[in-house]
């Protein structure tokens, strides 16, 4: 079995639960093999070269299924193709164990997969809806990687034999049916909140650029502020101690932390005071735009120009204008570089934005100031919906509020029965 990806300190990806399987079952809960849950299900394809099909895959880390294109039967390269239905629960034999698998949405309905995915349907013992939560379980996630074999994590094959032979937790069918309803309103409340965040965002997002409008009578941000003004004396005493560097995915708004300078990954800083504007010089269109932390001495490597307000009222309405259509046009006229385009702060001082009174720059900042507040607070009451709603899961998959308390682990059985396979 694999025991290292190479990505030093972790033995595994997060997307792999390699734990031992230890099965507890509270008291009114079932304990079946795994094999007695499912029917496999073959609906063979016999190619035309001249007709499309709907391909799908399954995503990694329990992402559900996805389309993956359309294609002509003469272009699908592996000829052992199987129709898929709604409901039905796909495996993929060599990314379960990240997670990949998930059940058949009605808009894939007819879709093809080659002989690289198990094909399964829920039998009685297992409501349908409950299937949608329990891959989340991390017994279920153990059990599906301790039924992989392989060399190296990223190529286990998934033995279904194998893993038809553990046991599992889980209430009766009419109970699942409860659960399932109480985590699908608890996911569908978190997705609903997501949503209103997005549509908040959106509509910030387009005022903003009503507001902000690019016209002939304009003036350049280095007349409003400026830009690289302070840089960090060559010291390592206490009061710079700490650097704010992004630490996250390059679409993670929430991405950054404080940090020594020690563990900080570049040694050149820009010192930055409480107001100023942090701006990313380097793949700008992905918005990395944020204010400067109220720390005194905020640090910032040199992938951001620090764009310091002339007048600190000012600092709202320069903030918002950065992300207008009307500034990336001009931003994206000036980037230099493929790989990771960059704008420089001589150029990015030239960048020009409406001229506006002092008045109307500071009505349109507090207002849109005021969107954003809200933005965020829906953004974080989103997010911890979300993992309220995750926690909920796990407690409700283990039987953690089932109430009694549970019998000794239960060891993998060696004399299952076969799998019923139906041929359609």
């Amino acid at each position: 079995m694999a025991n290292s990806d190479g990505q030093g300190g972790s033995a595994y990806p997060k997307s792999v639960q390699a734990g031992i399987p230890r099965l507890e079952v509270p008291d009114g809960w079932t304990a079946p093999k795994i094999g007695k849950l499912f029917k496999v299900v073959k609906r063979p394809v016999d190619l035309i070269d001249d007709e499309e099909y709907q391909l799908v895959t399954a995503r990694r880390n329990r992402g559900g299924i996805v389309t993956r294109g359309r294609l002509r039967g003469k272009d699908i390269l592996t000829k052992s193709q199987f129709r898929v239905a709604k409901g039905d629960f796909l495996i993929s034999r060599r990314q379960i164990a990240h997670g990949a698998c998930g059940i058949v949405p009605a808009e894939l309905d007819g879709a093809i997969v080659s002989n690289e995915y198990a094909v399964l349907r829920p039998t009685d013992l297992l409501d349908s809806n409950f299937l949608r939560h329990l891959p989340h379980s991390v017994y279920f996630q153990q059990t599906c990687f301790h039924s992989s074999i392989g060399v190296h994590v990223e190529k286990l094959v998934f033995k279904i034999e194998d893993w038809w032979k553990w046991k599992i937790a889980i209430p009766r069918p009419k109970e699942q049916a409860k659960l399932a309803e109480i985590l699908d309103d608890h996911y569908a409340s978190a997705r609903g909140l997501e949503k209103l965040h997005r549509l908040k965002s959106a509509m910030r997002v387009q005022l903003a650029n009503d507001l902000i409008q690019g016209d002939e009578d304009t003036t350049a941000l280095n007349k409003l502020a400026h830009i690289n003004r302070h840089s960090l004396p060559e010291s390592t005493s206490d009061e710079y101690r700490f650097e704010y560097f992004p630490i996250g995915g390059e679409d993670d708004a929430d991405a950054g932390g404080w940090m020594t300078f020690a563990e900080s990954p570049s040694r050149a800083r820009r010192l930055a005071r409480p107001g100023d504007i942090i701006y990313s010089t380097v793949r700008p269109l992905l918005r990395r735009i944020f204010r400067a932390s109220m720390h005194d001495h905020a640090v910032y490597s040199t992938g951001y120009a620090i764009i310091e307000p002339k007048q600190a009222s000012n600092g709202s309405f320069i903030f918002h204008a950065m992300t207008t259509a009307t500034v990336e046009r001009q931003v994206h006229g000036r980037l230099t570089g493929s790989g990771y385009p960059a704008i420089s702060a001589r150029d990015l001082a030239t960048v020009s934005l409406p001229r506006q009174s002092q008045n109307q720059r500071e009505t349109i900042g507090n207002r849109l100031d005021f969107l954003l507040a809200e933005e965020e607070i829906l953004g974080r009451l989103a997010k911890r919906t979300q993992l309220q709603s995750q926690e909920l899961r796990k407690r409700l998959l283990s039987g953690a509020l089932a109430g009694a308390s549970a019998r000794g682990p239960a060891d993998r059985g060696d004399n299952t029965d076969r799998m019923e396979v139906v041929q359609v």
